[in-house]
């Protein structure tokens, strides 16, 4: 699991490093589009992070329920 929070972070770097480039040049020059190749990194950038966060939030749901103990006498 920890395996998959750091893919995650290291996966939001160049996200970020290229969303907000992108985004302020848009700010600037608005009649500019964006490249197609930083449109389809970023789309599978995005989606890694939220695989990868969705993974986190399942796995992290599966130990919640197996940590609940049953009281004794039951």
């Amino acid at each position: 699991m920890e395996e998959i929070a750091i893919f995650r972070i290291f996966s939001s770097f160049p996200l970020l490093g290229l969303l907000i480039p992108d985004v302020s040049s848009l700010f600037i020059f608005p009649v500019r589009q964006i490249s197609v190749t930083h449109l389809y990194v970023e789309g599978f950038l995005l989606l890694t992070v939220i695989i990868c966060t969705i993974g986190i939030w399942y796995h992290q749901k599966q130990e919640r329920g197996t940590n609940i103990q049953v009281p004794a006498g039951t």
